[in-house]
């Protein structure tokens, strides 16, 4: 299994890319109409970039967010300020220009970040998620054929030194498994060849993650995948108060389950089901 929980995964201090050659995406501008009337809502309440994106990704994607926040940032709609993290790292906060007391709360903020981002922390939360969905697949009927693996039927993935985190099986149907429990969409580059493994080993895609774009998903679709989406990062039980201060003062779906709800499993499950009578 590739271990990629890095400590910047989980901070967003850099301003959204726009290469200069794509044309201006009108959801730029239907964005910046949305967060402006949210903070006009929420006037005495700091946010940071990654925030927003959460708050708003089922309306726009993450980029579309970035790009909109720091947009009216540079044209002073927005108050903005960025507190270290720590050394050269630094968390951008933005808030309404009329809010004067914004820097007690921007210190309890980074605070919980600071705890959530800790290598210990997110590769645990990797680690818990993984678990959890391979047990609830498991426990659905799904035979495991292996983790943390690049081989199947004799086949062995040796392109690149990528694996995948479970490869599952029912029905004579076998799916690639990569679970994803970050708040950052996966990398496109990291899902190519995700979906070259699973077409060099003769598997259908199973992507399971937080969030996604709809781009994405249909790129796994298009492969003949499954995309399961959760939407609350997943904790260890353990982190129980630590999942109540990012619920309370971060405001961000987060959740310590000790199994995954029946109905998420259950959707692919019935997919399943569906596709072999077909």
């Amino acid at each position: 299994m590739d271990i990629d929980y890095d400590f910047d995964d989980y901070l967003d201090i850099e301003e959204a890319e726009w290469p200069e050659e794509l044309p201006r995406d009108v959801k730029i501008d239907e964005a910046k109409e949305e967060i402006i009337k949210f903070f006009n809502e929420n006037t005495e309440r700091v946010y940071y970039l990654k925030q927003l994106e959460v708050f708003f990704e089922k309306q726009f994607f993450h980029w579309i967010t970035a790009k909109a926040v720091n947009e009216l940032i540079s044209e002073r709609l927005l108050g903005v300020e960025e507190v270290p993290l720590q050394t050269e790292i630094g968390l951008k906060f933005a808030f309404n220009k009329k809010f004067r007391h914004h820097k007690m709360l921007m210190r309890r903020c980074v605070e919980i970040v600071r705890r959530y981002a800790s290598p210990t922390i997110a590769m645990a939360c990797g680690w818990q998620a993984e678990v959890l969905f391979f047990n609830a697949l498991v426990n659905s009927g799904f035979s495991s054929l292996g983790q943390d693996i690049n081989a199947h039927k004799g086949k062995k993935w040796t392109e690149t030194d990528h694996n995948l985190d479970f490869i599952i099986e029912r029905d004579n149907i076998g799916y690639g498994c990569e679970v994803k429990n970050k708040w950052d969409y996966i990398e496109k580059e990291e899902m190519d060849v995700k979906l070259r493994i699973c077409g060099f080993l003769g598997l259908k895609p199973l992507f399971i993650m937080r969030a996604s774009p709809k781009t994405y998903n249909w790129e796994i679709i298009r492969r003949g995948g499954y995309t399961m989406i959760f939407e609350s990062q997943i904790y260890p039980f353990g982190q129980k108060q630590l999942v109540e201060e990012i619920k309370e003062v971060l405001e961000l779906p987060v959740d310590c389950p000790r199994a995954i709800p029946e109905g998420i499993v259950g959707r692919f499950v019935r997919w399943h089901e569906k596709g072999i009578k077909m």
